[in-house]
């Protein structure tokens, strides 16, 4: 079975929307893949929780850890209105560790464009696609 490791906002977002799609990637997704959500452990309706509840060190080793068991990068970018520094370096390092990146939100940017292997405008584009 495939490991699909779910990248996108969590900074800068609302926690229902962050967890929101997670959630429903993985109800769709779970029968065929496995699942690595960066916030399937995390309480980010914590005030805190994206500042100072954890060190850098330990947000990102962990999620380099699961893009590394990772065999898929799916990735949201749908917002306008938000920088995206970490999900732009995850789809960055997912795809020079040779990874399949699939992108969703209709992100235009050139660098990310660059780094997919798919784009979709909405979510469940990108999940009829994987399964």
């Amino acid at each position: 079975m495939k490991t699909i490791y779910l990248a996108g906002a969590i900074h800068h977002v609302d926690p229902e929307f962050s967890i929101g799609w997670r959630k429903e990637a993985t109800r769709a997704l779970q029968h065929k893949y496995r699942i690595l959500d960066p916030t399937a452990d995390k309480d980010l309706y914590q005030p805190s929780v994206n500042t100072t509840t954890y060190t850098p060190e330990e947000i990102v080793t962990a999620d380099l850890a699961m893009i590394d068991a990772a065999d898929i990068v799916l990735a949201e970018v749908s917002k306008t209105d938000i920088p995206y520094h970490g999900t732009s370096m995850e789809i960055f390092y997912a795809a020079n560790s040779g990874k399949t990146v699939i992108v969703w939100g209709g992100c235009q940017s050139y660098w990310v464009r660059y780094f997919s292997t798919k784009i979709f405008k909405h979510l469940t584009g990108a999940i009829e696609y994987l399964l």
